[in-house]
């Protein structure tokens, strides 16, 4: 029987890296540390929404923590010379009585991360537009920009119908099972008026090929 396995966990240490780089002494201290590292990221995703953060790399010693954020609108975070920065550290130190080091990388092609595509599918789907326009749109805007394929999936009472039911989007080349691809996914809900849509986006940006072949150049978040 097929297994769904989440892409990016399966290539950990083979194509991508882990999201989270510490080193913990003890059980506790390992606990610890992981619920730290998912209010950390609740709480920043959740001040700063319309920033377009692609990604959240967190580094940890005993005194000191280091956030770097991946985000397509730089501005916003860094508004009036770093002020919502400098807040944001002197927040986090409060939280969790640690000195916190905060960077801003931008993402110079976001239709490359699979979580700004999929935040925009929701929040197009939450302002009733249809979900077969929003879906399209997404594939040719990211498919222009170079990428080897992408795979959209929306679930849910899709047109008012009573059945709930699945549809999925597909342009160009996904292999989930190929070690070699650079894939980003992500899944999230849409929040309607009336119920609850599921949305999941695959991006696959380029595939590790032989010595001979040169592979595509992009840019990995």
């Amino acid at each position: 029987m097929w297994q769904k396995v989440n892409p990016i966990w399966m290539r950990v240490g083979i194509m991508k890296s882990r999201p989270s780089e510490w080193f913990a002494k003890t059980k506790l201290q390992w606990a610890d540390f992981f619920v730290e590292d998912i209010k950390i990221r609740q709480f920043i995703e959740k001040k700063y929404l319309q920033s377009g953060i692609a990604k959240i790399i967190i580094r940890k010693t005993s005194k000191e923590c280091e956030v770097i954020i991946f985000a397509s609108k730089v501005w916003v975070l860094m508004w009036k010379q770093g002020e919502n920065i400098k807040n944001m550290e002197n927040e986090l130190n409060k939280m969790f009585g640690k000195k916190f080091i905060i960077n801003v990388k931008e993402v110079r092609v976001p239709e490359f991360s699979a979580k700004i595509m999929a935040e925009f599918i929701s929040n197009q789907l939450e302002n009733r537009m249809p979900y077969r326009k929003v879906a399209k749109n997404v594939l040719q805007k990211v498919m222009q920009k170079g990428a080897n394929g992408i795979k959209i999936s929306i679930g849910g009472r899709l047109n008012w119908a009573d059945i709930a039911r699945t549809e999925k989007f597909i342009d160009g080349r996904v292999s989930l099972q190929t070690f070699r691809s650079d894939i980003d996914y992500h899944a999230m809900q849409a929040m309607t008026k009336y119920w609850v849509l599921g949305v999941k986006v695959w991006i696959e940006k380029w595939t590790l090929y032989n010595k001979k072949k040169t592979p595509k150049k992009t840019i990995n978040l």
